[in-house]
């Protein structure tokens, strides 16, 4: 009776387990998409509208691996199909694209952990703890991972981190940055230093929802959409997405992913301009409680869409269970300023972070029962965020 008890409490602790691996990073996805089909621009503009509304920033992006067969360093055609699915890796194909992750900092190795092919992580070395452990982020999913060395191959949940997200990790609620922007202003890939800290450390990682998710799924015509062809792009997700459909003569109608790209959809009818749709997420379930959206081709892109993703003109959702949308003011009597010192009144215990848009902390200050102040080095827009025991909430400040 005893060991037919705990053998199911031990399946429910395995199944609660972290995803444990090794982290890398890589400065960009490229032009015009990375592999989920999302462009470092769509990335850049949504990441200073979701740091102001206190939202999961998503230019805090990773890679995940395209296949899981340890010592397998060779080439496959992807989507893997058929037999070759034996070494299919987390990033299913594209499957989790557009996921949330809870990312957490481990040990770091005191010797080489270069990631040769075929030889054991830490070699020469041993795994030590220091003062990062335990700092945490979330990032969300945007590129694959292929390359032939052994932390796309060996390290089956392995992290290929934006090199931006190493500034943002936390600990503590206070900054624990492993990587530092080489100037100022940010811009949308500036030059990141890596600090010696981050040594390809060891990580644990869970898939969770977006992080204080509000408003809709966004949607962007790729390059070379044109009408009779229309290449969908799909962002802000509150959980990954597995299937867009379309209305077409009153019948829901699958798009097709292109290739393994896992936000980019090709619509079955692109024969009109306005197109209804809806979602299906990662959990397959409808997004938003079965939400639809008309989406409509944007009237600039003309007989062809040449950027890497153009708005669409027009998104109205209807039905379903829409997400809050939370309005931020410009100012508030709350915040002042002395010459570049933002200095926020906060009588309840808080802890108060100076953000840049791309989601970068600049500096963190602690109030109890009086002010938070911090002195900007530089002009331009902040994003002054802040929680504490009667709630959360940010405003966007331009230091002149």
């Amino acid at each position: 009776m005893r060991i037919a008890t705990l053998l199911p409490l031990l399946a429910f602790a395995a199944a609660l387990a972290s995803n444990e691996g090794y982290a890398t990073h890589f400065t960009d996805i490229g032009y015009p998409y990375g592999a989920c089909g999302v462009s470092d621009s769509i990335v850049w503009g949504e990441a200073a509208t979701d740091t102001v509304s206190g939202q999961g920033n998503p230019f805090y992006y990773v890679a995940l691996n395209v296949f899981d067969d340890s010592g397998f360093y060779g080439t496959l055609t992807h989507p893997l199909k058929g037999a070759d699915t034996v070494h299919m890796g987390t990033y299913r194909n594209g499957l989790n694209c557009g996921r949330w992750i809870k990312v957490r900092i481990g040990d770091w190795c005191t010797g080489n952990n270069g990631g040769e092919a075929g030889k054991a992580f830490c070699t020469p070395g041993t795994w030590i703890s220091d003062s990062l452990d335990g700092a945490s982020l979330d990032v969300v999913v945007l590129d694959q991972c292929t390359d032939g060395n052994a932390w796309c191959r060996d390290s089956k949940y392995h992290l290929d981190f934006h090199t931006a997200a190493l500034g943002a990790f936390r600990k503590d609620g206070k900054p624990a940055p492993m990587a530092s922007p080489s100037a100022l202003p940010v811009g949308m890939n500036t030059n990141w230093t890596v600090a010696s800290a981050f040594g390809n450390r060891k990580i644990s990682w869970d898939f969770e929802a977006a992080p204080n998710y509000q408003g809709e799924p966004r949607f962007w015509f790729s390059v070379d959409s044109k009408p009779g062809y229309m290449r969908l792009i799909v962002t802000h997700l509150p959980n990954g997405i597995h299937l867009v459909e379309q209305l077409v003569n009153g019948t829901w109608t699958a798009a097709r992913m292109e290739g393994d790209m896992g936000q980019m959809w090709i619509l079955p009818d692109a024969t009109g301009k306005t197109f209804q749709l809806r979602i299906t997420d990662a959990s397959d379930q409808l997004v938003l409680g079965g939400r639809t959206w008309s989406v409509t081709y944007p009237a600039k892109c003309g007989s062809n869409c040449g950027s890497a993703g153009t708005p669409a003109d027009a998104v109205v959702g209807s039905g379903g269970i829409p997400a809050a949308v939370v309005s931020r003011a410009s100012s508030d009597p709350r915040l002042r300023q002395e010459g570049r010192t933002i200095h926020l009144d906060a009588p309840d215990a808080t802890e108060v972070d100076f953000v840049g848009l791309t989601g970068n902390v600049l500096g963190s200050s602690h109030a109890r029962g009086g002010t938070a102040s911090w002195t900007s080095p530089r002009s331009g827009l902040v994003v002054v965020r802040w929680r504490g025991t009667k709630g959360a909430g940010s405003l966007r400040w331009l230091v002149p």
